[in-house]
């Protein structure tokens, strides 16, 4: 592997202008220097296209679109990238300074593979830490099974493989898209980590992934995600045994964002369909999260 291995990094935004610079500023400070920058404007109506605009870089390159979710943006980003990597960021999240040297690092130690994934911490607007992502290990897909903790940031596909592999365009699918996509590339690709801490994810109120549950979303999400993987024959083949288990941990997802939402009766129909489904579910740290989740919404209305 060459030293100037070249990376795009594709940013979707919408309405993002308080954010988005910020973002910006912290892929071009990034200690590797061979990468570009391509911004995905999907039909902001603030100021994003100017606070963009306001940062003096060749390495960006700018896109305003229509309107047509996460899915749509990052393929279209993906499509005009020159990357021998790709990888993608929202643009309410920040790179830290070693992230493409860490992942230059990685591919020339596992000789070019296709899919690779840094670890990631995930942080509260007050930058306390909520969550770090880096347990995962080489060549091991079952962890989708109980959910997904990849995000898109992390996620490098071989650009021979980023146009194999898109993201489901279908703006019902819209804060699933990412899950659909990954069960077809681990199915088809594996998997190659590098657990170090190369980037943040903030928590905010006003994340996209925060809108859209409602339980009828949140159901189709979950169906919608499951119909269009499982007709990859690879996914059949490796997830098939496991499907009662993907599913019943579906209804764990509605369960907790229900709860997050107040639904605390909805919230409870889903969390007892998936102890139903798998019994097991009560020694689960999902499980905990979602009865945590409801008692403080129960008493927070009391």
């Amino acid at each position: 592997m060459q030293d100037n291995l070249f990376f795009s990094i594709v940013i979707p935004t919408y309405n993002r202008a308080t954010f988005i610079e910020k973002t910006l500023q912290s892929v071009l400070v990034q200690t590797y220097p061979h990468f570009e920058i391509i911004v995905v404007d999907d039909g902001s109506t603030d100021n994003t296209e100017e606070r963009v605009k306001n940062i003096q870089s060749d390495r960006i390159s700018y896109y305003k679109i229509q309107n047509s979710e996460r899915g749509f943006a990052r393929n279209y980003g993906t499509q005009r990238a020159k990357g021998d990597y790709i990888t993608f960021l929202d643009s309410d999240d920040l790179l830290l300074p070693d992230y493409f040297s860490n992942a230059c690092q990685s591919i020339q130690k596992y000789n070019s593979p296709p899919f690779l994934h840094l670890g990631y911490e995930i942080v509260n607007p007050d930058n306390s830490l909520l969550m770090k992502v880096d347990k995962l290990k080489n060549n091991d897909i079952r962890f989708l099974i109980r959910g997904n903790p990849l995000s898109c940031m992390g996620c490098f596909l071989r650009a021979d493989k980023s146009k194999l592999f898109m993201f489901n365009e279908d703006r019902n699918l819209s804060g699933s898209e990412d899950w659909e996509l990954w069960f077809r590339v681990l199915a088809n690709c594996g998997i190659k980590t590098d657990n170090r801490i190369s980037a943040r994810m903030f928590n905010h109120e006003t994340r996209s992934v925060s809108f859209g549950t409602q339980e009828k979303s949140l159901v189709q999400r979950k169906e919608l995600s499951l119909k269009y993987a499982f007709m990859d024959e690879k996914v059949r083949s490796c997830y098939q045994s496991y499907y009662r288990e993907i599913d019943a941990f579906g209804d764990s997802y509605i369960a907790l964002h229900l709860a997050l939402t107040g639904d605390i009766k909805n919230s409870m129909r889903y969390l007892l369909r998936f102890t139903r489904n798998y019994p097991m579910a009560v020694f689960t740290i999902r499980f905990f999260a979602i009865i945590k989740c409801q008692l403080f919404n129960l008493n927070t209305k009391s």
